[in-house]
């Protein structure tokens, strides 16, 4: 997890010019990511709700599916982004950015996008907030925070 974190700190330094663009780093990033989602993801929690000191919630297995889908939506989004880093060699361009018409697709209260299908068709800079939605929303779900 702190990997992924790590990565996803780096790739949110370039968007926010905090760090200059480096294609590579950006795609090393974004492939950690997509590594760390998916099914190995699922098998990390595979029946660890329970095991001491985790802070993974005993739900995972009693909502599985849901589980499984945020963690197979996520390494949809690390691929986009890491498709983008192929695409952008030198810059983060314009057409990587959000557009004002975009803000709303995929959040709390807009349509939901199917990430397998729409995540290459959207700009990088949208994939990412939506793949730090994605992990917001299992944390949320899944996730025990400490008391």
């Amino acid at each position: 997890m702190k990997a992924m974190a790590n990565a996803a700190k780096s790739i949110n330094a370039m968007f926010k010019d905090m760090s200059p663009y480096d294609a590579k780093a950006f795609k090393a990033a974004a492939e950690t990511i997509r590594a760390h989602s998916g099914a190995t993801l699922s098998a990390f929690f595979d029946g660890s709700g329970t095991t001491a000191g985790s802070k993974a919630s005993a739900s995972i297995e009693t909502d599985r599916q849901q589980f499984d889908k945020l963690a197979n939506d996520l390494g949809i989004y690390a691929s986009a982004l890491s498709v983008a880093a192929d695409r952008n060699p030198h810059a983060l361009g314009p057409e990587t950015r959000m557009q004002g018409s975009e803000t709303m697709i995929g959040g709390p209260l807009a349509k939901k996008i199917d990430a397998a299908r729409e995540a290459e068709l959207i700009p990088a800079e949208h994939a990412f907030h939506l793949m730090l939605q994605t992990c917001t929303s299992c944390h949320a779900k899944f996730r025990i925070e400490p008391k």
